[in-house]
């Protein structure tokens, strides 16, 4: 690890200075780290990665749905997002309120803010993002080891790799209470209570800091190299053999000339996250921002790092404006259903004459129109791009190699 760094800005009321021991919610960086866990137990022979999740389950039965006894879902099928279970994330919920379990948030039970999860598409047909299919494997996994998920996850991932500031416990105690890095909003204002539980750990309730989140991914890196590492070099190849539409286990990939890189983003309320790194070069950057205006801070980090170390990715990239009639800009607002399941929107402005893409967590991405084959536009702080397709009378846009399409 070359370097870690704290800033803190003065004007934002803190509980505490920040310092190495200070912890950030990881939000969805939660994800990998789950993962990983499960590779490691894979390989140990304690669970098996392709057998149907429901002969794991103790009390909870899977909803009827599209899956079937030769296509069930499967540990590895929820962690590469293809389980076919019902897409989106999680709020978390105010510090004052009622933590439910496992079992509530999968039924949907009453006091929980998300739907209880379905079977919406085939296992292994579909690439869609789902938090549900994660809190199912949580589930699964307490059944199997008869623990805490905290504890298991204590024992097969953070501290074989070392990441002695972080865990999965959810809510805290009060003395981790205090090394919290609170979370502001979008206007600068503390979040309710400094930050919302997360009783669904494995999505997105992981408490970190960067250099623990490093110590994660350079161990993804010793292995892939075939150095020492907790993890094995024929199982890190192995998943990265299972890429699909740029994403492999909830990681981006990113492969130009000789080089491979893999990313990963998150993001809870109050908190934004990202972290990279090459599998070629051993180069990374982690940032964990505790704010909801923390996702173009850590873009301008990536961008910085790929320019002042010369990476092979999060290089800059050359496009040319086009101008765009306003009504025609107009004409794309609108919610759209994107790969059939996420719901985002795309809005208007009039002032800037510009349309803006807003995720479900709130995210808002600027776009800028450029000269392409369609109908093309570009988020300048991150070079993502999306396409409307001219065929299709603009109704609809691909975005990560999926396709959004307008309600």
């Amino acid at each position: 690890m070359a370097w870690t760094e704290i800033y803190q800005n003065e004007n934002f009321q803190q509980q505490i200075n920040l310092d190495s021991t200070s912890i950030y919610q990881a939000a969805s960086l939660s994800k990998p780290v789950t993962f990983l866990a499960t590779l490691r137990m894979h390989a140990a022979g304690k669970i098996d990665l392709d057998k149907n999740i429901q002969d794991y389950l103790k009390e909870f039965v899977i909803p009827k749905g599209k899956q079937t006894s030769d296509n069930p879902i499967t540990f590895r099928n929820i962690f590469s997002h293809t389980s076919g279970i019902s897409p989106g994330g999680y709020q978390g919920y105010e510090k004052s309120l009622r933590v439910p379990s496992d079992l509530d948030i999968l039924r949907g039970n009453a006091d929980v803010n998300s739907p209880a999860i379905e079977v919406v598409t085939a296992p292994n047909e579909t690439l869609a993002y789902s938090g549900g299919g994660y809190t199912l494997a949580e589930l699964a996994l307490q059944d199997i080891f008869d623990e805490e998920f905290s504890s298991i996850m204590e024992k097969w991932i953070l501290e074989p790799a070392g990441m002695k500031n972080s865990l999965f416990t959810q809510p805290l105690t009060a003395s981790d209470s205090l090394r919290v890095a609170k979370g502001y909003t979008q206007s600068g204002d503390l979040l309710e209570g400094g930050w919302r539980n997360h009783p669904e750990q494995a999505a997105a309730g992981l408490w970190s800091n960067s250099e623990d989140m490093a110590r994660f991914m350079i161990e993804i890196y010793k292995a892939y190299q075939g150095d020492t590492s907790i993890f094995s070099a024929s199982d890190i190849h192995s998943i990265l053999s299972h890429e699909r539409d740029g994403h492999v286990y909830g990681f981006i990939v990113n492969r130009s000339e000789n080089d491979i890189s893999l990313t990963h983003y998150g993001g809870n309320a109050g908190f934004r996250t990202g972290m990279t790194i090459s599998l070629s070069s051993g180069y990374g950057l982690v940032y964990l921002i505790n704010s909801d205006n923390g996702g173009a801070l850590g873009n301008e980090l990536l961008l910085s790092a790929s320019q002042i170390y010369n990476w092979q990715h999060f290089k800059q990239t050359e496009v040319k404006r086009k101008p765009i009639d306003s009504n025609l800009l107009d004409g794309l607002s609108g919610k759209y259903s994107w790969n059939d399941q996420i719901d985002l929107s795309i809005s208007f402005d009039e002032g800037t004459n510009q349309i803006s893409l807003f995720f479900p967590n709130g995210d808002e991405y600027p776009l800028i129109p450029i000269v392409g084959e369609e109908l093309d536009f570009i988020h300048t702080n991150t070079g993502i791009q999306i396409s409307f397709k001219k065929d299709e009378d603009m109704q609809s846009f691909m975005l990560y190699g999926q396709t959004a399409v307008k309600l």
